[in-house]
């Protein structure tokens, strides 16, 4: 497995896309598909945060991850923020996720950030928490309650 930028890989954006919308809706940020696509576009272009990171095997992806500026808008001061983990179910459970969660963190120590953050929900802050993850608040959001955590980069 490697992980690179999405910017070195422009051919999946749609396939991306569609994992996170399918996944998230509108938490992407977009309304549509199309709208999440040009989202992922110009992550791609950027040369810092928004950044998203593919995982592959064989050359194929089998996950992504996002760094993005704000994905908490009642927590307009915190930044960067990691989103959108997403690994395709059958190859879940391989280390894919942890792998990408890690060099998201690392990106954003690169790019000279001492701290980033997420919001999660259900069974997933205790993934989080073995990964070096630390509970900040739980707070409702978007209609249901969130975990705030955070990890500093230095780890």
């Amino acid at each position: 497995m490697v992980i690179e930028d999405l910017q070195r890989h422009p051919s999946l954006i749609p396939t991306i896309a569609r994992w996170h919308f399918d996944q998230w809706g509108p938490l992407t940020g977009a309304a549509t598909l199309e709208g999440y696509i040009g989202l992922l576009e110009g992550a791609a272009a950027a040369p810092g945060v928004p950044s998203v990171l593919v995982a592959l095997v064989d050359g194929g992806p089998v996950g992504s991850v996002s760094l993005v500026a704000l994905d908490m808008r009642i927590r307009p001061l915190l930044t960067p923020w990691l989103a959108q983990l997403f690994v395709v179910p059958g190859s879940r459970r391989r280390g894919i996720g942890a792998a990408l969660v890690s060099a998201a963190v690392a990106r954003g120590r690169a790019l000279g950030y001492r701290r980033v953050y997420l919001y999660t929900s259900g069974s997933l802050p205790s993934y989080y928490e073995r990964l070096g993850w630390v509970v900040g608040e739980r707070v409702e959001y978007e209609g249901r309650e969130r975990t705030l955590m955070h990890r500093d980069t230095g780890d």
